[in-house]
């Protein structure tokens, strides 16, 4: 009497772009498997076998030189990803005792995060420090751009534009902080990525209204609000 265990749960696996996956078959380590056959499509269109001692991995063109099959486990490597290789697959097994067991798993394939990039609108001198605008921007849509800065004593302003995938840093570094380095991070779901650091130097001169500052907190922040204003409006405010 054969004995065929068909798992009723879908298996969820995801994979990246350009990269490799294993889908396992789910047999029991304990089997010693005699036949394997995975499948795609409603018509069960057989894409690896192993049967009378034979593997064969090449039954389907749009696989073609990119699978792998572990004749011990039963488990199927695709290598280098493809969008449409996210599909269901299912899987066929016998092993020597004439037990079956069958499997399906669904494919999700996904484009890993690509590192966000760094600009520099303007840096502008003044009396007790320099004011630093940078832009962070992504390839990416649906991500979330945030920033590190170090030290982390440097007084900023973060604005968002999550319909454009970009972000705008604006700073103030102090005489006494001499520097300040700019990250931007993208992030979506558990995924990160990091920009290069960038550490801009001090340029240009900025309009005389924002020059004659002390170095209070307070000062700071009305210094760098203002600096966001005039650079968000037109030349002649800045005069």
């Amino acid at each position: 009497c054969k004995c065929y265990i068909l798992s009723l749960l879908l298996d969820l696996f995801s994979g990246y772009l350009g990269e490799d996956i294993t889908l396992p078959s789910g047999a029991d380590p304990s089997w010693s498997l005699i036949k394997i056959v995975w499948s795609i499509f409603t018509n069960n269109t057989w894409i690896a076998t192993y049967r009378n001692g034979i593997s064969t991995t090449e039954h389907f063109p749009q696989y073609s030189g990119r699978l792998t099959l572990n004749t011990t486990s039963g488990d199927l490597t695709i290598h280098s990803l493809k969008e449409n290789d996210a599909i269901e697959y299912t899987v066929d097994l016998l092993n020597t005792d004439d037990e079956e067991k069958g499997n399906k798993i669904k494919l999700t394939v996904k484009q890993k995060l690509q590192q966000p990039s760094i600009k520099m609108v303007t840096s502008t001198s003044v009396e007790s420090g320099c004011l630093m605008v940078v832009t962070c921007s992504s390839l990416d849509k649906g991500v979330n751009l945030s920033w590190s800065v170090e030290p982390v004593s440097v007084l900023t302003i973060n604005k968002s534009n999550p319909s454009d995938s970009s972000a705008q840093l604006f700073a103030f570094v102090s005489t006494r902080e001499s520097f300040a380095n700019f990250t931007c991070i993208s992030s979506r779901d558990t995924e990160s990525v990091s920009s290069k650091p960038v550490t801009p130097k001090c340029e240009s001169k900025i309009c005389g209204k924002l020059l004659n500052v002390t170095l209070s907190l307070t000062y700071k922040r009305k210094i760098l609000f203002s600096f966001l204003l005039c650079v968000q409006s037109s030349r002649e405010q800045c005069k």
